[in-house]
């Protein structure tokens, strides 16, 4: 390679280096250009308590996102498979809970799927008071998205 075509090469991979973007504020203008409010509902089927504390670390920070954005949300979290059995107090640690109570106090909605804690043997009764027990979450599904929720699947 000669010398010329070594320094297009470098000043290219300059140009393209992540460093060149770092500069860059990241934000989602596009998404939300003519939105002031945008509904969300995710399906939510993890089965592990650390997947579902970083799930909800990630919920509180896209919320969080919107409203610096001048987004108004309105947002569902629906659980349906055998994480259903993580939604109790005595399955649920310190972290993870107070995560549910300070995205409830944000307007966050919780809902348990019936149908799944049936099939997974979760008792209903042991729901953390957050988390709303609904018959059938693909019921949910159906009918938030026919009222214009988009819906997010989180495995």
């Amino acid at each position: 390679m000669n010398l010329r075509a070594l320094v297009i090469v470098m000043l290219l991979m300059l140009t393209c280096s992540p460093v060149a973007h770092a500069t860059q504020k990241p934000d989602d203008r596009e998404a939300f250009a003519g939105l002031k409010s945008a509904k969300v509902i995710f399906d939510v089927r993890v089965a592990d308590i650390d997947k579902l504390a970083f799930n909800l670390r990630l919920f509180d920070e896209t919320l969080e996102g919107m409203v610096a954005q001048g987004i108004k949300p309105k947002m569902i979290v629906a659980f349906r498979g055998p994480g259903v059995k993580l939604l109790t107090a005595t399955a649920l640690d310190e972290e993870t809970t107070a995560l549910f109570q300070a995205l409830k106090k944000k307007g966050v909605r919780f809902e348990a799927c019936a149908v799944a804690m049936r099939v997974f043997k979760a008792d209903p009764a042991g729901l953390i008071p957050e988390v709303k027990l609904v018959a059938n979450v693909l019921n949910s599904f159906i009918g938030y998205q026919n009222k214009g929720y988009a819906m997010v699947a989180i495995n």
